[in-house]
């Protein structure tokens, strides 16, 4: 497996492992998410997100089929995307791209780093925790896909502790 920075020719490889991750996540916790009106504008929000930031998006790939992907769009210590496609969950791209979001992030000169999620998406939230993360916020917080608020945790963890 390799990681590598997106180039422009990933940006629709880059929504639909977006869209597949989404949609197998949320769909276990949010009724709507497969409602067909839901899943086009998943794919227009991911499909938008990979036009406008595919630069600060970095790739798991192996013999050129990307298996996920996270991305930093502010350039700063928050993560705001990391998407595992389903066909590929539990064989450690989540920790391999977060490993490498998270040097990114210590080499800007940030002493910790954030990251969003569902409040029931207990994967990823394992995930997290198992990459250092805590939770430190839980609220509302708004979701392009399902077009309205939706209970949201935020996480963060000390990158000194992680690579000390």
């Amino acid at each position: 497996m390799e990681i590598r920075r997106a180039a422009a020719s990933d940006r629709a490889a880059i929504a639909a492992v977006g869209c597949r991750a989404w949609i197998s996540a949320f769909f276990r916790f949010e009724p709507e998410a497969n409602e067909p009106d839901v899943g086009e504008r998943t794919e227009k929000v991911f499909r938008s997100f990979a036009d406008e930031f595919y630069p600060q998006i970095l790739l798991a790939e192996t013999a050129g089929v990307i298996l996920g992907w996270g991305a930093r769009d502010t350039d700063a210590d928050y993560i705001s995307d990391l998407w595992i496609d389903p066909a590929f969950h539990r064989r450690g791209i989540g920790l391999t791209l977060m490993d490498a979001l998270l040097a990114e992030i210590m080499l800007k000169g940030y002493a910790r780093a954030s990251i969003d999620t569902h409040a029931r998406n207990l994967p990823a939230i394992r995930l997290y925790e198992r990459c250092g993360f805590h939770v430190v916020w839980r609220g509302e917080g708004w979701s392009d896909s399902l077009g309205r608020d939706i209970e949201k945790v935020r996480m963060e963890a000390l990158l000194n502790e992680r690579f000390d």
